[in-house]
């Protein structure tokens, strides 16, 4: 849930029959400030953007871009393969995120075993 100090983060998300894609543009991030976290059917994303030097006699008139971690929390399906999500960051700095869905079959047969008695 954003905070006061925590901006609005725009991001697309995917559905297929086999998965769940999320994508976030991630402008300014560097891959070591990046941490993915699964929490209750939930993925937690946290990163840090790098402040680019600006002269010293420059004064800030709105700062929103650079000044803490940000993070976001997205719900997910409940029927995924968790131990399957992966994510990448692409040289454009765009996170995508797959969400391996568990395949429900759409009925099954059982067999009905006959008790002799």
């Amino acid at each position: 849930m954003p905070t006061s100090k925590t901006p609005s983060v725009p991001y697309d998300m995917y559905e297929s029959p086999q998965e769940v894609v999320i994508i976030l543009p991630l402008g300014g991030v560097k891959k070591d400030s990046i941490a993915v976290k699964i929490e209750e059917y939930r993925i937690l994303i946290t990163w840090v953007r790098q402040q680019p030097k600006i002269k010293e006699s420059c004064l800030p008139i709105q700062e929103a871009c650079y000044r803490w971690p940000i993070e976001l929390m997205i719900d997910i399906p409940p029927q995924v393969y968790f131990d399957k999500i992966h994510s990448k960051l692409t040289l454009d700095n765009i996170l995508y995120i797959v969400i391996p869905k568990a395949l429900v079959p759409e009925h099954i047969a059982l067999e009905v075993e006959y008790e002799a008695g």
